[in-house]
């Protein structure tokens, strides 16, 4: 039976190794930090012979559903508006870092969009749908860092 806290040799390997994860650990944060989305530019274009309705969110969560074991965005407050295509508005996200987009279609009549959601960090989404009666498509992107998430 073997007792003592190991070598100096194999203490000195551990700190190394410590002080190597501690490094990448440190930089990953101050990384995330100046990755954070101040503002966000979002544009509809395509055909539809009515407006659809818009809905954005700038303070959201994401839940857990254990029955399906997935994620999904969870908006605390939101706006909903109605458009006319084309559409393009950049929004101000410097509070939160985060935004919900859920472009929907509520009528019989199909349209055929295009949806660009694009993030000042490098982030985003560009998608293009026939969207019949109660479709939507929905984009979101929850700003956290692993120091606080």
């Amino acid at each position: 039976m073997r007792k003592g806290r190991g070598s100096v040799a194999s203490w000195g390997r551990r700190a190394a190794v410590a002080l190597a994860l501690l490094t990448v650990s440190a930089c990953s944060l101050a990384t995330d930090a100046d990755d954070i989305p101040t503002s966000v530019r979002v544009r509809v274009e395509g055909t539809s012979p009515h407006q659809l309705t818009l809905v954005t969110a700038m303070d959201l969560y994401e839940e857990y559903n254990l029955s399906t074991g997935e994620m999904r965005p969870v908006a605390v407050t939101s706006d909903t508006v109605l458009i006319t295509l084309p559409f393009d508005q950049t929004m101000d996200i410097s509070s939160t870092g985060s935004i919900y987009v859920e472009l929907r279609n509520y009528e019989v009549a199909a349209a055929t969009v295009r949806l660009r959601v694009e993030l000042d960090n490098g982030e985003g989404d560009d998608r293009t749908a026939t969207l019949s009666d109660n479709a939507a498509l929905v984009y979101y992107f929850i700003f956290t860092d692993y120091s606080y998430r």
